[in-house]
Parts: structure tokens; sequence; C-alpha cells
């Protein structure tokens, strides 16, 4: 059962500016970038990867120009799909090397197959989320790997998100379910699935990034807010535990 309303993905994917590339000067998208640089192998020709909610597509270009994928995304929203498509034009990737599906993944056979299956900040948007982990691992040729990363609402997080709602009228946290943003919970879900666990952490230490402060509309509140993110990114930089972190990601391989 989806949390989020296809509403909310409109609006939000309706006011994304492109191009969107990962940026490796950012540290949240960097220490993403690097964990699947480092767990995903490059790849000859004619082998594909698919990201599941691909908008703006920033994941899959990266696949495509560091590892040599081809590359496939699913999005059940129009906007976001036509804002991927003239994202990759825009990032100068071949026609031919792309495709964007404009459908619930859910509701599609998982065919054809492929050798890479990624979402990021999309499992975390359902209460059903090991059924939608399973589904990753069906759109998966065997001994492709599957990548799933998602942010951490909790311990801080939890607070200070949830402080930014009430003060805002932001829906972060009922968007989201906070109870699986877990690493033991996750580490149990993909050993029932009897795949090979490659890599599962916490990453990024406090990221003040995760949170939208500029949707507080008092001044004098969001200026307390964003010095104190700043500070608790000075203080938890490089903490990685289930109470700091910003993102949570695993890397399982379909043996």
């Amino acid at each position: 059962m989806k949390i989020t309303e296809k509403s909310f993905w409109e609006q939000y994917w309706g006011e994304i500016l492109l191009p969107q590339k990962v940026n490796f000067s950012f540290k949240n998208d960097r220490v993403i970038a690097e964990t699947i640089l480092k767990f995903v192998p490059k790849v000859d020709n004619d082998q594909k990867a698919l990201e599941i909610g691909c908008a703006p597509g920033k994941w899959l270009t990266l696949v495509y120009e560091n590892l040599n994928y081809d590359i496939d995304g699913f999005e059940y929203v129009d906007v976001a799909a036509e804002k991927t498509k003239e994202n990759f034009k825009l990032c100068h990737i071949p026609e031919n090397r792309f495709n964007v599906i404009t459908a619930d993944f859910l509701t599609q056979s998982p065919d054809p197959k492929y050798d890479l299956v990624m979402s990021f900040g999309f499992i975390e948007h359902f209460e059903n989320y090991d059924d939608i982990y399973q589904k990753h691992i069906q759109y998966c040729k065997k001994n492709g790997y599957v990548v799933t990363g998602f942010p951490n609402f909790r311990g801080i997080n939890y607070y200070l998100q949830l402080f930014i709602d009430r003060i805002s009228g932001s829906s972060i946290i009922k968007n989201h379910n906070i109870k699986m943003m877990d690493k033991v919970l996750m580490e149990k879900m993909i050993k029932s699935s009897k795949k090979e666990l490659v890599y599962l952490d916490y990453i990024g230490g406090f990221e003040p990034a995760l949170f939208n402060i500029n949707k507080v509309e008092n001044i004098f509140l969001r200026f307390i807010l964003k010095v104190s993110s700043k500070a608790l990114s000075i203080i938890f930089s490089n903490i990685k535990n289930k109470y700091i972190s910003s993102y949570l990601i695993f890397v399982v391989k379909n043996d």
C-alpha cells in the first residue's frame, strides 16, 4: 500500500530544475555514488540497468556514464517521466541508450529482466516494503545486482523533520514509513529472501540537505534551524548510525 499520494509527486517533480547529475561536491550525493561505484561492477555493452522511481534520472546517468549500462526507468507520474527524458537529453545520453516507462511498476510483468535494479527514496513510501523489495528482485537477472537506498528519518532526524512539518505545513514524516528505516530490519528482510548481501549500512553522517528548511516561512525559526543543522553537521559529519546518519543503503546480489 502506497503511503504517498500521486499529487505529492506531481507537484514535487513539476518544480525540479534541469539538468540534474550526481554532484560529487555534495556529500549526500557523493557517499551514495561512491557506494554504487564500489559494489556494482562495470559492464560490457548490452547490459541494462533499471531504476524504479527514476526521476530526475541522475542515478541512471551515473551508471550509464561510469559503469556503461543501458538505462531504463519507471515513473508513474507523467511530469516526472517527461522531466527524466529531458534530463537524459541534456546530459547527452543517446536516445537508443535509454527508455523511460510511464507506468506503475507494481502492475507490470517483470520482463525484460535487468543486470542492475535500483531505487533511491522509493521503498520507504510503502507499508508493505518487503513486497516491494521482492518485486525489485523479480526484475533482476541471476547474478545481477539490486541497489536500494532511502533517507533515514529516525533518531535526531525524526524530531527535526517533525518540527519542520509542524511549523511549515509539510508532510514529510507522514509520507514515509519511518518504522522500516532500520538496518537490522533490512538485514532480516534480505536474509529471508536468501540473496547474497553485498553491503548494508548507514552512510553520510548528519546531512542538513535532508531537510527542506526553506519551506519554513518564519524568518527567525528558519535562521535557527539553519544554524542548528549546520552545527550538527560539523559535530556529526562522519557518524554512521541509526540515530544520526541521513541515509541507509544496501546492495544485494541475485545469486
